[in-house]
């Protein structure tokens, strides 16, 4: 199962401007928001995550909400599931994550692979 989303930069910086932290804890775990905020571009970190989170929904069809799971950044990016209903449902697949972005726009692409 594939997913795959792409998210304009300056447009995420335009909702964290307008909605600022309800905006970001709504969406992000607390390790990917320090991770962002750590980054010179924020605003590239969190829109790559987004598509990441949004990739793997489409691959897996059901959505569980966005702090069910989170990117982990560290050599090659992952997702962690975090929410335990998901974590049962998901384990029979390996999850397989690949992120980039230009200055201006965010990709991710999530594959389902059975185990």
């Amino acid at each position: 199962m594939i997913g795959v989303d792409i998210v304009d930069i300056e447009r995420m910086g335009e909702m964290i401007d307008r909605w600022g932290e309800t905006f970001v804890d709504r969406v992000f775990s607390q390790d990917e928001q320090e991770y962002c905020e750590s980054k010179g571009n924020k605003n590239q970190c969190y829109a790559v995550r987004f598509a990441a989170k949004e990739s793997f929904y489409k691959s897996y069809n059901h959505t569980y909400g966005w702090k069910a799971l989170e990117v982990v950044s560290g050599g090659k990016p992952s997702i962690r599931i975090i929410d335990e209903r998901l974590k049962k449902e998901i384990k029979k697949y390996k999850i397989n994550l690949s992120i980039s972005h230009t200055k201006d726009l965010g990709i991710a692409l999530v594959v389902l692979t059975p185990r």
